[in-house]
């Protein structure tokens, strides 16, 4: 109750030296604007009054030069600075400033007086031209000039001392104002530091608290996504030997085959010279497709993480571990890859194509029409932009945006099951090409027929690599 109550003071003494804060901001505005907008009426005044003399003088050169030299292009000057001082001195007179610059201009220096008689005297030469004119005017600009003078440095001490009291206000408010932080730093801070420093103990406490939990929680992530990284490489290496071991029965059984025949007829004894040249010929190269099998899997397995390839090839790769399938399938996949060259980890990156490749190919599992997979590969700008699409009909709308979440897995008519697969191909991408992956559902238009399908995109940055790796790459 006694904090409560404390509180409540404190938010009373605040709002009263908030207020008295919000006085002198209000107080230091007014007076900042009243000295601006003085200052600026009497820079304006002075500086006509200043041109009052200019005008004057040049009047009398220019009435000066018509008289001598005849040409009314000078009367006209004349004529043009005679309408400008007037107009410039109704200005002066509509806006005194005090009654002091009234006083000089109609009693004391009688300035008003001089000045229309000036005017008067212009328009008699005007007029009639004529030398005695003329030197009326010259004597009633001599006259005139040192009065105007005057009035300039009256307008100039009145503006200084407006000024001075402009600033002993300004002083005021400071002092007022420090006054006022002063107070408040009494009243306000010290109490709020101390109230301040309990709940920071109070925060550290739940801070670390909540700490703990959080890094427990970060550790579980941790060891759950080393879990599914592990689960997925497990299940993509399985997935690679089983369509493996596809293609590797396929020149065994040809092997075998070939042997068997050779046997019978050796057996029956009609065994030719040219039957055993065929058959060991037929065995060689099934030998040598089972090697170069065999060898491709190894260099996957052994692949250099930063070795220099062109995405073409990490397309083949992926399409020799799946090709058992997609053939089997009678899907066609239709590629267009730009000639690039890349050098971050190459059996990551297969990985990755290869769960995309392997979904759509098992999205079209069910397709009895047209089955196509679409590759395309671009630059542009620093990105590099992979984007693998089928035509199986796109993904069910509710679950497109789970695709990627960890243990995912759904099937139904118009979908294929999708699991860690994406979710670890995500997590590579992310963390170590910092790049990123989408999904969306594509309406698009092949050899004159319309297609709806699953477009995945991946995004990787530009990576800077040996010049000479191919004359004929574009080298990011």
């Amino acid at each position: 109750m006694l904090k409560i109550k404390s509180l409540k003071n404190l938010y009373i003494t605040y709002s009263i030296v908030f207020l008295s804060l919000v006085f002198w901001a209000f107080f230091a505005f007014t007076t900042m604007n009243q000295m601006i907008s003085t200052q600026k009426k009497y820079a304006k005044i002075i500086n006509i009054t200043g041109k009052q003399r200019m005008l004057s003088q040049r009047i009398v050169l220019m009435a000066k030069f018509y008289y001598e030299e005849n040409d009314i292009y000078y009367l006209d000057e004349t004529m043009k600075l005679l309408y400008e001082m007037k107009e410039d001195y109704k200005f002066i007179t509509s806006n005194f400033t005090s009654k002091n610059i009234k006083n000089i201009y109609y009693t004391e220096k009688q300035i008003n007086l001089f000045t229309k008689s000036f005017f008067r005297i212009i328009q008699s030469y005007i007029k009639n031209p004529q030398k005695n004119n003329l030197q009326n005017l010259e004597t009633y600009s001599n006259i005139l000039l040192p009065k105007l003078d005057y009035a300039v440095k009256s307008y100039e001490k009145e503006s200084d001392n407006s000024i001075e009291k402009l600033k002993k206000r300004e002083l005021f408010i400071l002092l007022g104002t420090l006054l006022t932080l002063l107070l408040e730093a009494i009243l306000i801070v010290l109490p709020s530091i101390s109230f301040n420093k309990e709940k920071e103990a109070q925060l550290k406490k739940l801070n670390r608290q909540l700490k703990e939990k959080i890094d427990i929680e970060i550790n579980k992530n941790k060891a759950r996504d080393l879990i599914i990284l592990e689960q997925s490489k497990k299940s993509t290496m399985q997935e690679i030997i089983n369509n493996i071991s596809h293609q590797l029965r396929q020149p065994l059984s040809v092997i075998s085959t070939v042997i068997s025949r050779l046997k019978l007829k050796k057996r029956n004894d009609v065994i030719t010279l040219k039957d055993l040249d065929s058959t060991i010929n037929i065995a060689l190269n099934n030998c040598n497709s089972l090697s170069n099998l065999i060898e491709e899997l190894r260099s996957f397995f052994n692949e250099n993480e930063n070795k220099y390839y062109t995405f073409k090839e990490a397309i083949d790769r992926v399409k020799l571990f799946l090709s058992h399938k997609y053939i089997d399938k009678r899907i066609e996949i239709i590629e267009e890859i730009q000639n690039v060259s890349y050098n971050k980890d190459f059996s990551k990156l297969v990985q990755i194509i290869f769960n995309i490749l392997n979904n759509s190919i098992d999205a079209l599992e069910h397709k009895l029409s047209k089955k196509y997979i679409f590759i395309n590969i671009k630059t542009k700008n620093d990105l590099v932009f992979i984007q693998i699409k089928d035509n199986a009909g796109g993904i069910a709308e509710n679950i497109i945006n789970k695709v990627f979440e960890p243990y995912f897995t759904t099937k139904n008519k118009d979908y294929i099951e999708r699991g860690i697969g994406l979710y670890s191909s995500r997590q590579t991408i992310e963390t170590i090409f910092k790049g990123k992956i989408m999904v969306s559902n594509e309406t698009y238009s092949y050899k004159n027929k319309n297609y709806i399908g699953a477009c995945f995109t991946v995004v990787l940055p530009k990576i800077v690599t040996e010049e000479d790796y191919s004359s004929s790459s574009v080298i990011l």
